[in-house]
């Protein structure tokens, strides 16, 4: 009877681990994954909070990245200095620690609860290392119901935290190469711009105007950061275009301006090439189409309304925007002010509305002053 009786707790307990698993690597963005490796770690091991704590490049510190219980705003990205606490302690040895009366353990940082006005009764700490790799550590804080962290609630949580060290390495590691690709394709967009010295920094402000319209119409995250790097890319095509053209002083010609517009196709063409070709669909679409104007007078294919692709119909408000507010050797360019009645006096026929009612809200939050205006961005560039 005993036998079976823990042979059904251990399928329970496995089963529980498979469904935790599952969702563990559901996700590879990093906020998601700190929120969901502690969520699921408080959810099967039953506790009131719990805090995950990740280490720095440099393995001197420790900050709390995520953090679910009555006091997780107030210890978001607190850092602790290498050496301190249970979580450096069990995180140095690569031994998980259960203490059932925390206000008697030695290594308990009193400190701690009395800022946050929560009271620690038992902890159950686990670090999350990957090989020799050190990552971090996760503490959950009071077993519901007012009970003590259990050996199968240990058990339980170093298997789960194997699982969750996994998760947070691949996702490290994706969130590098997003780092190092979004670097170099800053690095293509200035060196772009640099051709054309009344153009310095305008694929970086077209990328950031087109992030602030995203997040105002609320695209989900993973559709902002594809955004953003498509509207670094815009004007990619320029590369195909010769000097003399782009860096005209005067106002050019009807086909001198008939070739500067072939930047579109050709961006398109390079973007094209680049693999793996689905994740460059929509850098695609939007140097191709970022010139198309909702009443069909654009180029290159004189698109209407929603056959111009939505990220090109974003890309096309913030383009026009920079470019009316730059200077030009011809031109002193737009107040900001200026700009955004343009903006409005084309509204519906050149430029999709609720873009446009993005931008407007953007600059009257700045007053006009772009230089200004702070926004989260949701994922990290």
């Amino acid at each position: 009877m005993e036998d079976t009786k823990q042979l059904e707790q251990r399928m329970q307990e496995l089963m529980t681990l498979w469904d935790a698993s599952k969702q563990l690597n559901s996700h590879l963005e990093l906020e998601k994954v700190f929120d969901n490796i502690l969520w699921q770690m408080v959810q099967v091991i039953g506790a009131e909070a719990g805090t995950l704590w990740v280490a720095d490049t440099d393995g001197a510190n420790l900050r709390a990245v995520s953090a679910h219980g009555p006091a997780a705003s107030e210890i978001l990205d607190v850092e602790l200095p290498k050496g301190q606490g249970i979580v450096w302690k069990v995180l140095e040895t690569g031994q998980a620690e259960r203490i059932e009366d925390a206000a008697e353990h030695p290594d308990w940082n009193q400190r701690v609860d009395q800022q946050l006005g929560f009271v620690t009764r038992s902890l159950l700490t686990v670090p999350l290392m990957v090989k020799d790799q050190q990552l971090g550590s996760l503490q959950l804080l009071n077993k519901q119901d007012g009970k003590f962290f259990t050996e199968q609630d240990m058990r339980l949580a170093q298997a789960l935290a194997q699982q969750s060290a996994l998760a947070l390495h691949n996702s490290q590691m994706y969130d590098e190469l997003n780092r190092m690709l979004i670097s170099m394709i800053r690095t293509l967009a200035s060196v772009l711009d640099a051709r054309d010295p009344y153009t310095a920094g305008h694929s970086e402000r077209v990328a950031d105007y087109s992030l602030w319209i995203a997040q105002k119409i609320e695209l989900e995250q993973s559709e902002c950061e594809e955004l953003y790097k498509a509207a670094l890319l815009h004007d990619i095509g320029k590369i195909g275009i010769r000097d003399e053209l782009l860096q005209k002083p005067g106002r050019l010609s009807q086909e001198e301006f008939e070739a500067i517009q072939k930047h579109t196709t050709i961006g398109a063409g390079i973007l094209a090439n680049m693999e793996p070709r689905h994740a460059m669909e929509r850098s695609v679409e939007t140097a191709k189409s970022h010139h198309e104007r909702m009443d069909g007078s654009g180029y290159p294919e004189r698109l209407t309304g929603e056959a111009i692709p939505l990220f090109a119909r974003i890309v096309g408000v913030a383009d026009a925007f920079d470019a009316m507010t730059t200077a030009r050797p011809y031109s002193k360019g737009l107040t900001q002010r200026e700009g955004a009645e343009e903006l409005m006096r084309c509204r519906g026929s050149l430029f999709e509305d609720r873009m446009v009612d993005a931008m407007m809200s953007i600059l009257e939050e700045c007053d006009y002053d772009t230089s200004t205006y702070k926004t989260e961005r949701r994922y990290r560039i």
